[in-house]
């Protein structure tokens, strides 16, 4: 077990490296994360309203992904702490991570657990129960994993050709009922230890086929083909990532990055994992360890490396201890979670964060022991959720109340959905959503100025 003081030391050491990362940061969130709008105000004949319009502009939704998995929505203990569960979650995040895990989504051949009345597993909710949630209250999805070699069911063939068969069949059944419901999904993951080593009876690594020389491109093309409409993620671990395994371009995971891209696999987006109490399952003491992959210069070398790629990144399956569960080391992960989220928010080739066990005690096997959740398994905020709140919902908002001149509203703000309430001179009122992204503003080489959005006010 390591002091207490361990995570106060790992924050005193990033905390070393303010002076040249602090300035940074904030450019990169005012370049990367913000753009300038135009909105300009129309009549119901299509006339710009010269004068009298009084605007509120409020952003409503991040352009840029928060997540969590959906992993226990559902399967806390009463019927109000899973109300509770479901409030929390949708404070914080515009995106969740559905469980599509082989052997827990069919255990039993051509019986797979969609419907909500499916037979209860552990951290396991049925799809449509899921889904239901996401599409209720506007979250984007992410599809994790389609084949994983990792956790597949007993009746699985023995031959490769019937193995792959049977892949086929399951990824043509989750598209035929989900197919365009997810923006993202996870093709493939942790592939760095599976060669020879994937047979069952050597662990969780269960999928023989993984030893075939062309897997990985095997495997995005069949999904490609499943989920047109779907960024295909290869997900690593923390270690190959940020870890030990981090050599810059001679890394494995970028070497093999290199490799697939180059023959043609349709390989959209990075996913890096950021499982911060990993290295403590190797007996290496935390600190060490969590300080490396910690720090934000090693964070920034890792991204802008990354970054080479021109593919998204997602910060996968993020998970900060809070030790011991008590104040002093709850405390200090909250302020490891506001330093790493800033930073990854404010590059240019993050595109989404995924908090991965959202509360305590409801991680997988031996993991609860590091008390990695947002909240308490009572659904009570740790100061980790108050510090994502105060980030996501007030630090990075944007809300503009003012008049518009000669029909148009001009502002820089925070890329996302807004909410824009227009009021005339004469009394006539609209509330309008439109989406400020990236790709719908910025400048328009026709107009020889920026993208204009109108607002017809009837």
């Amino acid at each position: 077990m390591e002091t207490k003081n361990d995570l106060l030391r790992i924050v005193e050491n990033m905390a070393r490296f303010d002076y040249c990362v602090e300035d940074k940061i904030a450019r990169g969130i005012e370049e990367n994360r913000k753009g300038q709008f135009r909105l300009r105000f129309l009549d119901d004949k299509g006339e710009v309203i010269r004068d009298g319009v009084h605007v509120r502009a409020r952003l409503v939704r991040h352009a840029f992904h928060f997540g969590a998995t959906t992993f226990f929505l559902g399967q806390m203990e009463t019927p109000e702490q899973n109300a509770l569960y479901e409030k929390k979650f949708k404070n914080l995040f515009n995106f969740a991570v559905i469980p599509l895990y082989w052997d827990t989504l069919e255990p039993e051949r051509g019986m797979p657990r969609f419907a909500k009345d499916s037979p209860f597993i552990s951290r396991r909710p049925p799809l449509d129960t899921a889904v239901e949630f996401c599409e209720k209250n506007g979250l984007d999805m992410k599809g994790h994993c389609l084949i994983y070699n990792s956790f597949q069911p007993d009746w699985l063939p023995k031959d490769n050709r019937e193995i792959k068969i049977e892949i086929d069949r399951r990824l043509c059944e989750l598209a035929s009922r989900y197919k365009n419901k997810f923006v993202d999904v996870d093709v493939i993951n942790e592939m760095l230890t599976i060669y020879k080593n994937c047979y069952k009876g050597n662990g969780c690594r269960n999928l023989q086929i993984t030893d075939e020389r062309d897997h990985e491109k095997w495997c995005f093309d069949l999904c490609k083909r499943h989920f047109p409409f779907s960024r295909l993620y290869w997900n690593e671990g923390a270690q190959e990532s940020f870890g030990e395994h981090y050599r810059g371009y001679r890394s494995f995971y970028y070497m093999a990055l290199r490799e697939w891209l180059d023959k043609g696999a349709p390989i959209e987006g990075i996913g890096m994992q950021f499982h911060a109490f990993w290295p403590h399952w190797k007996n290496a003491r935390l600190y060490d360890e969590i300080s490396r992959i910690c720090n934000p210069l090693r964070q920034l070398d890792v991204l802008d490396c990354y970054g080479e790629f021109d593919l998204p990144i997602s910060l996968s399956e993020v998970s900060v201890p809070s030790w011991h569960g008590d104040g002093e080391d709850e405390e200090a992960q909250a302020e490891i979670v506001r330093r790493l989220y800033r930073l990854w928010f404010s590059h240019k080739a993050c595109d989404s964060i995924v908090w991965w066990n959202f509360a305590d005690d409801t991680a997988f096997q031996g993991e609860n022991i590091y008390h990695a959740g947002l909240i308490h398994r009572d659904c009570s905020e740790k100061p980790a959720y108050k510090v994502l709140d105060e980030l996501i919902n007030r630090e990075w908002r944007t809300e503009i109340d003012a008049d518009a001149r000669h029909g148009e509203l001009r502002f820089g703000g925070f890329f996302g959905d807004y909410e824009i309430e227009a009021v005339t001179a004469d009394g006539k009122r609209t509330v309008q959503s439109v989406r400020l992204y990236r790709d719908t503003t910025g400048f328009d080489n026709r107009l020889c100025d920026f993208r204009r959005t109108d607002i017809v006010i009837g």
